[in-house]
């Protein structure tokens, strides 16, 4: 895999959260519109039909199509974005899991299986506090160079 597909694949990663709020959100203000609650069938040659929520592909390309123009008219953003990654890396994806799974099993404290997975999560934090210095350094570089 190439840099730039898993800098895709990880972005679409951290989108999504957005996107299922942004549907909530309009399907709960709006219950009544077509153009946010109703699917429509797709048919392309040569593939099986699609279903399109017109919102979905509106608020995606919009989203998409913003991000790229603020990134082009700022040279640091992904410097920016980076800063953003490596602080919710840590909570996303082991703090928040890590403690769903302790209520959702009933993990005793101090047993085997919930030292190992707060090492882990500890371990992430290093991680993720290394990279944030990292990107901090980087965004105050890229700044005053």
């Amino acid at each position: 895999m190439m840099m730039n597909e898993k800098k895709t694949w990880f972005d679409q990663v951290y989108s999504q959260p957005i996107y299922q709020f942004a549907d909530r959100f309009f399907a709960e203000r709006y219950p009544a519109s077509r153009f946010v609650n109703d699917f429509h069938t797709v048919k392309l040659p040569l593939l099986p039909p699609c279903r399109v929520n017109l919102l979905r592909v509106c608020f995606r390309t919009v989203c998409v199509a913003s991000t790229t123009a603020v990134a082009l008219a700022f040279t640091y953003f992904n410097k920016v974005l980076a800063l953003h990654g490596a602080s919710s890396y840590w909570p996303l994806t082991s703090f928040f899991p890590v403690e769903m799974y302790f209520i959702q099993r009933h993990v005793p404290r101090w047993s085997p299986r919930w030292v190992v997975l707060q090492s882990f999560s500890v371990l992430c934090l290093l991680v993720s506090a290394f990279a944030l210095v990292g990107s901090i350094q980087g965004l105050i570089s890229q700044k005053l160079g």
